[in-house]
C-alpha cells in the first residue's frame, strides 16, 4: 500500500460509522470482509468466531496483562474482545493478507486503540509493511511506519 486510504485519519468517517453501528464491542467488519472477501479456497481463511475471541480475550488478559499480540490477526477480533476486557490494552497485530490491512488499521483507530501493525509472514517472521495507531481523544490516528511499499 503506497498511500494510506483517506477515511483512515478521517475522524468525521469514523464518528459516522460508530454512529451507525452504535455498538463498538461487536467487530460489525469481519462479517462483511469474510463474507465478501475471505479468500476460502486458497489460503483456507476462516475468521475467528466471536465466542473464541472472547474465551482467548478473557485468558490472554487473566492477569491484567497490558499488552497483547495477536498473530494471525485478521480484522481484529481478539484484539476487539481484548479491549472490550480494558480499554487500556496495547496491541500488536501480525497479519499476512494485504487486503485485510485496512479493514484492521479502520478497526484499532475507530475504537481508539494504541497498536502496532506488522503486515509479516509469521512463519519466516519476515515483515513486508508496518504501520502505528496512536491513540487520540476518541479516536486513533494511522501512521506509516516508513517501510511500506
Amino acid at each position: 500500500m503506497k498511500n494510506l486510504p483517506s477515511y483512515w485519519n478521517n475522524n468525521g468517517v469514523k464518528a459516522e460509522f460508530k454512529k451507525l453501528v452504535g455498538d463498538l464491542s461487536v467487530d460489525w467488519l469481519q462479517k462483511i470482509f469474510q463474507y465478501y472477501e475471505a479468500d476460502r479456497k486458497d489460503k483456507k481463511q476462516d475468521y475467528t468466531p466471536t465466542s473464541l475471541a472472547k474465551l482467548m480475550a478473557t485468558l490472554a488478559l487473566r492477569n491484567n496483562e497490558k499488552h497483547i499480540t495477536d498473530m494471525c490477526a485478521g480484522s481484529g477480533a481478539l484484539t476487539i474482545q481484548c479491549w472490550n476486557l480494558n480499554h487500556n490494552i496495547e496491541a500488536e497485530c501480525l497479519e499476512f493478507d494485504k487486503k485485510v490491512i485496512p479493514i484492521l488499521l479502520f478497526n484499532l483507530a475507530v475504537r481508539n486503540i494504541k497498536a502496532t501493525i506488522y503486515q509479516m509472514d509469521v512463519l519466516q517472521q519476515e515483515v513486508t509493511n508496518s504501520w502505528q495507531v496512536v491513540a487520540g481523544d476518541e479516536f486513533g490516528k494511522v501512521i506509516e511506519n516508513g517501510n511500506n511499499d
